[in-house]
């Protein structure tokens, strides 16, 4: 069944350093529990051998789910999101799953490195937070670093700076459009300017233009958005200073409205009210005046530092009205949630279904049992739950059943991990009754660990 087996070293306590940036090392939650990473990297082409299948797969599924997340293979990081990248891979052709795990073997898994190590070299990237595949390339990303290309088999081929014009770190959350086939992205930089790059690449994966955008001072911005004709940045007041990130509300918060194809100084910037964003749900233009942009809205994060990840958000929308120079701002449900995913062939369209991952309790990190779809025409939600108490939900992707099947005719794949067994599963889940039964439970050979984003590739694609 396994036919490949490669073991690393368990995390280590960190060396003290005058660099500390006060995380609170003595929880160490990052390391503990399904937080905790996996020591091996596996291949089993047959899933089915190991454990058996609950229910059955649609027909109609084909196709990979790659996943990446935070998979320290020797000091115990600093943070949570200083793990080392590791992409999960799960296999679906006509009812047989085959899954594998791979490091992404950069210059920061080589050498165990931490975040302060990595400073100043844009090629020693975790790649740990997302995955993209565009203009034939398989890309592993994180936001402060360049992207690392993959193989078909996880294989790391290497890191990739669209043939020496990428300057800066590519962001862990680009957007393809899909109208044009454009790959629009940005860089955010802490330590030296410009603090942030808008660019854009065209369905072949050339790199066709970067602006410089100017800010007063350097932020973090996880995520950004785009519609038809716009690029939308958010400048909220996550903001660096000497002992690292932090939210500071007397910093200001607003969205940034660029053309797509626009200069850097023809951004126009729209106040809202401080809070933070990591990601965004999509945005899209009603009219020639107004763009809708849907967010999980967290009221302050990291207000004691990068440490200070207690706090979570909600759903909220902000309506920006062009011609008058405001945004109207509402929340829209009050349960605590976020990775939220649409249909990635509405990205920057309107969407009427979004999917998200329940948070469990407002009042500290983690990650409940349930999956819920917003109807955002309506504003119902409809959910799903995992398992129950001791069952946590991962990020939901949404598998259309095909490329030209109806908004919600597909399924959700979401993984999800039991306390009880130590089994993570991948669920799958009827998109238009996401309600019901799962269609089909699949349990891994691997126990894969709470992490960050995830892609479904069709196999036709």
């Amino acid at each position: 069944m396994t036919d490949e087996a490669t073991v690393v070293d368990p995390p280590t306590e960190p060396e003290t350093s005058v660099r500390d940036l006060r995380f609170d090392r003595s929880a160490r939650w990052w390391v503990r529990g399904n937080y905790g990473p996996v020591a091996e990297e596996i291949t089993v082409d047959d899933v089915t051998a190991v454990a058996p299948i609950e229910g059955q797969l649609p027909d109609g599924l084909q196709g990979s789910y790659v996943r990446n997340g935070f998979n320290p293979p020797g000091r115990v990081p600093r943070h949570w999101f200083f793990g080392a990248g590791m992409v999960h891979g799960i296999d679906i052709a006509e009812g047989r799953v085959s899954y594998r795990n791979r490091y992404v073997r950069t210059p920061f898994v080589e050498h165990d490195m931490d975040v302060f190590d990595a400073v100043g070299d844009l090629r020693a990237s975790p790649a740990n937070t997302s995955v993209v595949r565009h203009g034939g390339r398989l890309l592993a990303l994180e936001e402060a670093h360049l992207p690392w290309e993959l193989d078909d088999g996880l294989g790391t081929v290497g890191a990739f700076d669209f043939d020496g014009l990428l300057d800066t770190p590519m962001t862990a959350h680009p957007k393809v459009c899909p109208r044009t086939g454009e790959l629009l992205f940005f860089g955010y930089q802490f330590l030296r300017q410009p603090w942030l790059t808008y660019h854009r690449a065209d369905a072949s994966g050339r790199l066709v233009q970067s602006e410089v955008i100017e800010l007063p001072r350097p932020v973090m911005m996880h995520d950004f958005t785009i519609t038809e004709h716009h690029a939308v940045f958010l400048d909220l007041p996550i903001v660096f200073g000497g002992t690292g990130f932090g939210f500071d509300p007397d910093a200001g918060a607003r969205l940034g409205v660029l053309a797509r194809n626009g200069r850097g100084d023809e951004i126009r910037w729209f106040e809202v009210e401080p809070c933070s964003v990591f990601h965004v749900v999509n945005s899209f233009e009603t009219g020639d005046e107004q763009i809708v942009v849907d967010v999980c809205r967290i009221p302050a994060l990291m207000r004691e530092g990068m440490g200070d990840m207690g706090a979570q958000g909600c759903l909220w929308r902000w309506t920006i009205d062009l011609a008058a120079g405001t945004v109207h701002e509402q929340q829209l449900d009050d349960r605590p949630v976020d990775f939220p995913r649409i249909d990635d062939r509405l990205v920057g369209l309107e969407a009427r279904y979004a999917y998200l991952a329940d948070l469990g309790r407002a009042d500290r990190l983690g990650f409940g049992s349930q999956v819920h779809r917003y109807d955002l025409a309506d504003g119902s939600v409809v959910s799903h739950d995992l398992g129950g108490e001791g069952v946590h939900t991962f990020e939901p992707v949404f598998a259309p059943a095909g490329p030209d099947a109806a908004e919600d005719d597909g399924w959700v794949v979401v993984l999800a991990h039991d306390d009880a067994t130590d089994v993570t599963s991948l669920h799958v889940l009827d998109a238009a009754d996401i309600g019901g039964e799962a269609v089909a439970v699949v349990p891994l050979p691997q126990r894969v660990p709470f992490g960050a984003h995830g892609n479904w590739f069709p196999a036709d694609v």
